[in-house]
């Protein structure tokens, strides 16, 4: 229960000098304040609220999606900035791809805001859009009439040819009247001023499915499934298809049809293996956090509470995810078991979100109280150890390092060296070096090698340690 403020008591004090009594209210009740001061509770401090002059005493906890203002900073959904990225593995700060921040979605959910993802297809701007490593692949800026030379640059289809990656003039103005038009002996396509250009195969191909191409005309429509150009071939089996589309979601790549949407269900070039399913996509994407392999649809994000997949489970329910990340921010694995497993308890974070953290007192995660608490550093019992004796580093916190530190008594300190008391002890009085740095080698170490031990002679034979440090 709270009571009421010291200023109400006073005031009551005022009016009489018998004294005040201050009635008890229930937890829940908002004090006004003007700093922390005035909600007098430790840990407790004066939030802000738009809009009014006074806060009021608010206890901050973590910001959660909610609508409330757990962390009482005044804004309410602000989450802690977290790095999140949902597109295909591989792809994150590739070309144009880049990561968001966690921040608080609709009806409570989690989005990762501001990411930048791969474009379905490529576009000519000089930029990496679907995030492959290549920028405008697929575009040919020497013969394209869209992109010549560079990306955007448009040549008059009727006046103009793209050649070498310039916009020339043409003098064939009409390449399908059956005319020289401008009498240099070739006539349509079998003139050079019609290269790459389009034109009707037949009187009532008003979509002009053909393309003048070497000197001959070419097939134009590479999806149709009709041998436009009549010269026995149809669509991919064109070589001058070759790297067009043949559909949505299907490109000609080497007299056949390749299937490129990935995600979508359909078997695009009818070839009657759809999506993953077919080798066409294998390690392309199939959606946001999956990717094909091997024959199928692999989960790759496994943190987004999304089947991602669309088999199996969600998240650490499919075994796709097993042994991989369960949290945007790191610090968690899927477990084969489909659960989620704590490997970061020095962060203070509860990374798998079963409600404890590390080897906080009273709430310490079971995965962490006999976990790793750092580089060379494991929780016993949720106590730290020392567990790396060489690398002259205070791993535990306890201000001792390496075989200073009891937790490293017994343990290597390198090299034929063990810990012993407190101190690096020479393990092994037959290699010629000094093992524990102690500058004296061998025999010569009279603590660690005492007369009688074994050791190896100068010339490389068998000997024993003497009571004068030699080995004889």
């Amino acid at each position: 229960m709270k009571s009421f403020s010291s200023l109400f008591c006073c005031l009551v004090l005022a009016l009489s000098a018998a004294g005040c009594w201050v009635p008890e209210l229930p937890d829940s009740t908002v004090f006004s304040c003007d700093t922390a001061k005035d909600c007098a509770a430790e840990g407790v401090v004066c939030a802000p609220r738009p809009g009014q002059q006074r806060g009021y005493c608010c206890s901050p906890t973590a910001e959660v999606c909610n609508g409330a203002d757990e962390n009482c900073n005044g804004q309410p959904d602000d989450l802690a900035e977290a790095s999140c990225y949902t597109g295909p593995e591989g792809t994150l700060d590739l070309g144009n791809c880049k990561a968001g921040k966690a921040a608080c979605g609709a009806n409570g959910t989690v989005v990762c805001a501001g990411e930048v993802l791969p474009a379905a297809a490529e576009s000519c701007n000089g930029e990496d859009d679907d995030c492959d490593g290549e920028a405008d692949e697929g575009f040919n800026l020497q013969t394209d009439m869209a992109n010549c030379g560079r990306c955007g640059r448009f040549c008059n289809a009727v006046t103009e040819l793209c050649v070498d990656g310039a916009c020339k003039s043409r003098g064939e103005k009409v390449c399908d009247d059956d005319a020289d038009d401008d009498g240099d002996g070739s006539k349509d396509c079998a003139d050079s001023d019609c290269d790459n250009q389009t034109r009707a195969c037949n009187a009532g191909d008003a979509a002009k499915n053909c393309i003048c191409i070497g000197r001959a005309i070419g097939e134009g429509n590479c999806g149709d499934n009709l041998d436009n150009d009549a010269d026995g071939f149809t669509d991919c089996v064109e070589q001058e298809c070759d790297n067009k589309s043949c559909g949505t979601g299907c490109v000609c790549s080497s007299y056949v049809k390749k299937e490129t949407a990935c995600g979508d269900g359909v078997d695009n070039d009818g070839d009657t293996r759809t999506d993953c399913a077919d080798s066409d996509c294998a390690n392309l994407s199939c959606g946001t956090g999956c990717l094909c392999q091997g024959g199928k649809a692999v989960e790759t994000v496994c943190f987004d509470g999304v089947n991602n997949d669309k088999t199996e489970g969600t998240d650490c329910a499919d075994s796709d995810c097993h042994g991989k990340e369960c949290s945007a921010a790191g610090g968690c694995t899927c477990t084969t078991s489909g659960s989620k497993l704590e490997t970061t308890c020095n962060d203070t974070l509860d990374n798998d979100g079963n409600g404890a953290i590390d080897c906080v007192a009273g709430n310490a995660d079971a995965n962490c109280v006999n976990g790793t608490c750092g580089a060379g550093c494991s929780f016993v019992n949720c106590v730290k150890v020392e567990t790396a004796c060489t690398d002259l580093g205070d791993n535990d916190g306890d201000t001792r390092s390496d075989c200073a530190d009891t937790d490293c008594n017994g343990k290597s300190c390198g090299t034929n060296c063990i810990c012993s008391g407190g101190v690096k002890k020479e393990n092994s009085c037959t290699d010629r070096a000094d093992n524990d740095g102690d500058a004296l080698i061998d025999c010569a170490d009279r603590v660690d090698c005492p007369a009688g031990v074994a050791c190896t002679r100068n010339n490389g034979n068998p000997g024993t340690c003497q009571n004068n440090g030699s080995c004889n």
